[in-house]
């Protein structure tokens, strides 16, 4: 596999795995300690993560299209 689609893959897969411990951990901490400004950066942080696994799937995606994921 070529490197920019290794680093394109990897990437996905630790960003995906930052927004699962996001949603199922840190956000639900923040809501249980009642803490506004915890919850109002985690939620932000969720949006822009979401925006990047979107990048990314969709670069991959060009990859995939033009037959460059070798």
């Amino acid at each position: 596999m070529k490197n920019e689609n290794y680093n394109l893959i990897k990437m996905l897969h630790n960003t995906l795995d930052d927004l699962w411990r996001l949603e199922k951990y840190y956000i639900r901490d923040a809501k249980k300690a009642k803490c506004k400004s915890c919850q109002k950066i985690l939620e932000n942080m969720r949006k822009d993560i979401k925006k990047h696994v979107n990048s990314l799937t969709a670069e991959l995606g060009s990859h995939i299209k033009a037959k460059k994921l070798k």
